[in-house]
């Protein structure tokens, strides 16, 4: 084993320094050298926004209404959104966003006047101001945000819903959705004795919805599904067959799950649910009308009986082991003593415990039973049993409220983490959701959510295809991969593997399969993209071949509930693999790690299979592994002499930066130049407002390592990863996102110099940050975790020495990671 350890810097503080944020660029004239054009495009914005007031006028609920602004595309960085001037907070307050470039923003008659004489006032003739000899156009601020904007439309019926009343009936009649409606607000009524302190249009406008919904009869019932800042304002509304007066609840249930004895009947009656629709579409306050979703296990292919016993090797006191909770439908008796604790919600006779005993015996025996090629953490640790999930015909037994699944698990989780210390969920179920869903799903918000509030990771399988909708095995010729990838349906991403405050797995081949590719993605496997933001899935482990062997079947083995061993796969029995090695990243490094760095170490070392790797598949690599396949605990902590990685555990504050001035390891440095190789990653928990739709992350938080050159400016020498060769450095928003990971909460950069980069050996690792328009940092700042790995691509060169030699005399405190918490708070 090396001692060439990844090293925390612990005064990472000596390296923050004030940074201005001020500025954001001239103004923009969309329509330069295009005035009739301009003026004809602010009369239609003008008769827009008349159309809006007209239906505000006759609308039988209140004067407030919102509407959609959607952007141009130049338009969509912050500089050019139409808020200083036009849509301003006292006037027409933007109140969320839905796709990117388009703004929801709140109107009532007198807001539609001002907006609508402030559009006029632009001056119709392009504005020129010369500069370095030439005339560039200089309109004023106005001008710009009037041609900054597409179109202004009222928002709808149709915005709101995108299924029919027969559809939703149908979907209502499975049991376990529940049976209620999602419904999402523009606005959060507050508890009716604070009423009296509303507007007289907001009162109009609470009161007309809570009356409309009491007007639709007996057996409804609404219910506040979740709160707090930046959540979506969500209501679970429901029909039942009671002759009950209508129940409203403002607030949410925190009431824990328990067995129910009396079930209630959903209302399934077409014209019912007809009325309820026709008023919720009508009604301004709705933005958003879906159906519920339904929590299953990740469907897998049936295990093959190998009927060999399995020694359960016994529980050692004397050692220590990490810890990973299965949150699933129970895990056997089997693993007793391995078992620290239980949640215990499901009756025993309620469970299927099947799926958790695999995804537990894999985290317990994996290496004993696979192998280290494929299971690359030592055997043993410690299984908190989350049984949460009934078997399907018992699960009304359990939850009959709007998402309380999700209810369940926070506090489980909550007590739990409390109880044992554990910080590794494995969350191998999905969402299945009506087909009309789309966005950001309720589900990964509420796990967004439980993970930054206890901190704690979710490990979350990305989900496989139906049967129908497998794929043919990956072959070796990477053409014939492309086209087998651009014929397949049905096989994006599950909810909620989505989610950006947790990590996302998809399934590998097993490299010991005649005529199946090692490591390729296996045939069942969901793939990406995922949303706008951020690269899902995260990483990729072995799951199993969808494609079975005469003798070793899927390849990948673990325990059935009576002890047997049995093959298996599914992308559920990726995640396994992939939350022990963070696990194990967590009982190695002494103290609390906080999710940033875990995280950040999985990612930082995940390298991409060989089957994957190349050129030709550069631009769908990413969906399919993401990140790539997260290399073991022991490799990642310990490194090699050739190489040294530098781990910055800080917090973005308002108005600084950490900027970390360094000299190349001078092993790499010849005639002047810089040689080696260098990658990059940052991990962040920004602040998310899912009421902004595709822009619900508003912070950025950003890292770039860059080189000194001759005039004393700094030039950033590393790529995003997957950044394609013959991309044009569009400067493009939606460019940006889609391949230089702007909003991404996770972000990766790395290069080669081959033949050396110069003029200077003198480095700058910098952070910094970008906040959406009108967002600030928070108080406390933003926590991050910059990792930082210079290495030698030959591993010959005394990187790590080198590099050691440097810190020391620049009076950089940097020691091993692994027990850094005796002297360091934040790790």
């Amino acid at each position: 084993m090396s001692n060439s350890p990844v090293q925390i810097i612990l005064n990472s503080n000596d390296f923050i320094e004030s940074w201005d944020r001020s500025g954001g660029g001239r103004a923009k004239d969309f329509f330069a050298g295009s005035d009739a054009e301009f003026v004809e495009h602010r009369n239609i914005l003008q008769r827009q926004l008349h159309e809006i007031k007209e239906m505000q006028v006759v609308s039988s609920f209140a004067p407030i209404s919102y509407a959609k602004v959607t952007l141009k595309k130049a338009a969509l960085a912050k500089s050019h959104r139409p808020t200083s001037q036009i849509f301003k907070k006292d006037i027409a307050p933007v109140v969320g966003a839905g796709d990117l470039g388009e703004l929801y923003i709140e109107l009532n008659p007198e807001s539609i006047d001002e907006i609508n004489s402030k559009v006029g006032q632009a001056e119709a003739k392009t504005r020129y101001k010369e500069k370095d000899g030439k005339n560039l156009p200089n309109p004023s601020r106005l001008r710009s945000e009037v041609g900054a904007i597409q179109e202004i439309s009222p928002y709808t019926a149709s915005d709101k819903r995108k299924f029919s009343t027969k559809e939703a009936v149908e979907w209502l009649a499975n049991s376990q959705t529940g049976g209620s409606y999602i419904v999402e607000l523009f606005d959060a009524p507050p508890t009716r004795q604070n009423w009296d302190t509303l507007s007289s249009y907001k009162y109009d406008l609470f009161k007309s919805f809570f009356d409309g919904l009491e007007k639709i009869g007996s057996g409804l019932i609404a219910t506040r599904v979740m709160s707090g800042s930046g959540t979506s304002i969500v209501f679970g509304v429901k029909l039942e067959k009671s002759s009950a007066l209508p129940i409203i609840q403002l607030m949410p249930s925190s009431t824990s799950a328990n067995k129910i004895s009396e079930k209630k009947v959903v209302d399934l009656d077409l014209k019912k649910h007809n009325k309820l629709l026709d008023f919720l579409g009508k009604h301004p306050l709705v933005k958003r009308i879906t159906l519920p979703p339904v929590i299953t296990q990740s469907q897998t292919i049936n295990n093959i009986k190998k009927g060999e016993n399995f020694v359960i090797p016994k529980y050692k006191l004397k050692n220590s082991y990490p810890k990973i909770c299965v949150v699933d439908g129970g895990v056997s008796d089997i693993y007793d003593q391995w078992i620290e604790d239980r949640w215990g919600l499901i009756s025993p006779s309620d469970k299927d415990e099947n799926h958790g005993t695999f995804i537990a015996g894999l985290a317990l025996f994996g290496q004993t039973l696979n192998g280290s090629a494929i299971c690359r953490e030592v055997d043993g640790c410690k299984i908190i049993d989350l049984d949460i999930l009934p078997r399907p015909d018992k699960y009304t037994s359990y939850y009959s409220k709007p998402l309380e699944f999700f209810v369940e698990l926070e506090g489980a989780v909550q007590e739990l983490t409390t109880r044992t210390g554990v910080r590794i969920f494995n969350f191998s179920l999905n969402v299945e959701e009506h087909a009309t869903t789309k966005g950001y799903s309720l589900p990964a918000q509420i796990l967004d959510k439980i993970a930054e509030e206890n901190e704690v990771i979710f490990v979350i399988s990305a989900g496989n295809t139906e049967p129908n909708d497998i794929r043919r095995e990956w072959p070796s010729d990477h053409f014939e991969a492309l086209k087998i990838l651009a014929s397949s349906r049905n096989d994006t991403i599950k909810k909620p593997a989505e989610s950006c405050r947790n990590i996302s797995v998809t399934a590998l081949n097993p490299p010991n399969i005649d005529g199946v590719i090692p490591f390729a993605l296996s045939n069942y496997s969901c793939r990406g993209p995922g949303l706008r933001v951020g690269l899902k899935p995260d990483l990729a482990h072995v799951g199993g071949s969808g494609t079975t062997h005469s003798a070793l079947g899927h390849g990948l083995l673990s325990l059935d509930i009576t002890g047997k061993i049995v093959d298996g796969c599914g992308t559920s029995y990726a995640a396994p693999n992939v939350a022990k090695t963070l696990a194990s990243l967590d009982h190695a490094i002494e103290g609390v790690v906080s999710r940033e760095t875990l995280i950040a170490l999985g990612i930082h070392h995940a390298v991409l299979p060989e089957s994957l790797n190349d050129k030709n598949l550069r631009n769908i690599t990413k969906h399919l592994v993401g990140f790539g396949i997260p290399n073991g605990s022991e490799e990642i902590l310990n490194g090699d002499p050739s190489a040294i990685t530098l781990v910055f555990a800080n917090r973005a504050i308002n108005g600084h930066k950490m900027s970390f001035k360094f000299s190349w390891p001078s092993s790499l440095v010849r005639d002047g130049k810089c040689f080696g190789h260098a990658k990059l990653t940052i991990v962040s928990t920004p602040l998310f407002d899912y009421r902004y739709g595709s822009e619900f992350v508003r912070i950025n938080i950003d890292a770039a390592l860059r080189q000194q050159q001759r005039n004393g400016n700094y030039l950033g020498r590393l790529n995003a990863i997957y950044t394609p060769e013959d991309g044009d450095g569009s400067l493009y928003e939606k460019d940006q996102i889609e391949h230089s990971f702007k909003w991404s909460p996770v972000k990766v950069y790395e290069k080669t110099f081959p033949k050396g980069v110069g003029p200077t050996t003198d480095w700058s690792l910098d952070v910094e940050y970008l906040a959406r328009d009108g967002v600030s940092l928070p108080r406390d700042g933003v926590p991050f975790t910059a990792i930082l790995t210079i290495s030698d691509p030959e591993n010959e060169k005394p990187v790590f020495s080198d590099m050691r030699q440097m810190l020391k005399s620049l009076g950089v405190d940097a020691v091993d990671i692994k027990t850094a918490a005796r002297v360091v708070p934040r790790v």
